[in-house]
């Protein structure tokens, strides 16, 4: 359609899941970790985050999206629709995903 403005959750395949597990860094910032059956590299693909959020993202480890500004964690859980697990359900759908959910 002309003129319709696409942004890149519109583009996100309709059957991804994305996990998440809200933490806090080393200075006490927020973050969350985030993967997905689709495997750690389509998290990276798929998310993008601007200026508010930063992604960490570490050999061995699950995406990490770091806040920059206070809110900006929650509006990227509603726009991709993270489902958040509390640590015993990351712990089992880690395991259930394998070595996909890290990069």
């Amino acid at each position: 359609m002309a003129g319709t403005v696409l942004h890149p959750w519109d583009r996100m395949p309709p059957t991804m899941i994305l996990y998440g597990l809200r933490g806090i860094t080393h200075g006490w910032g927020r973050l969350i970790s985030v993967m997905s059956p689709s495997g750690a590299q389509a998290v990276l693909d798929h998310l993008e985050t601007g200026p508010e959020l930063q992604v960490v993202a570490q050999k061995g480890q699950p995406v990490q999206v770091h806040q920059i500004r206070d809110g900006a964690l929650d509006e990227l859980v509603a726009r991709y629709g993270i489902v958040e697990l509390d640590q015993a359900a990351w712990a089992e759908r880690k395991q259930t995903i394998g070595k996909d959910a890290v990069l």
